[in-house]
């Protein structure tokens, strides 16, 4: 006795795992900060230039470093990944697309840097700042920066 087998519907699974496979495909990143053309403080300086000091720290090392994007983003990875594992599932169902994740992600990326502005940066601002301000949280003064924060999602 001769065993015989067959498939079929292997092209509407070809085409299906295709599908699949171009939604996973789009839109692979987020880039968030202040893009150039964020615009500018009263003084005409530049709030994207302002905000990479403050990021890095100046050359001359009188602004220290003061990461609200680098740091506060890496503390909240697994927040960040707990939101793509809940996601990507609905993606491969085709709820979502890969933009409105990469959206959702973005989002949340501002939000947590925002807040940690809101919360404050270490160090504080020198005590000429203070007398100027009233504030010895940094980053917040006008709040034009913290409002700038925004994403891209990349196509």
């Amino acid at each position: 006795m001769k065993l015989h087998t067959s498939v079929s519907g292997g092209d509407r699974l070809g085409t299906k795992l295709r599908q699949i496979r171009e939604r996973l495909q789009k839109n692979r990143g987020v880039l968030v900060g202040l893009p150039a053309g964020t615009g500018s403080y009263e003084d005409g300086a530049p709030i994207a230039v302002i905000a990479a000091v403050q990021e890095f720290g100046s050359a001359d090392g009188v602004v220290p470093e003061r990461s609200f994007l680098r740091v506060p983003l890496r503390q909240n990875v697994e927040d960040f990944k707990a939101v793509w594992r809940a996601q990507i599932s609905k993606v491969v169902e085709g709820e979502l697309s890969m933009h409105q994740v990469m959206s959702q992600l973005g989002a949340r990326a501002v939000a947590v840097s925002q807040e940690a502005i809101s919360e404050g940066i270490a160090p504080g601002n020198a005590e000429s700042t203070v007398k100027r301000k009233g504030s010895s949280k940094p980053l917040i003064d006008t709040g034009q920066l913290r409002q700038s924060i925004t994403f891209i999602v990349e196509d």
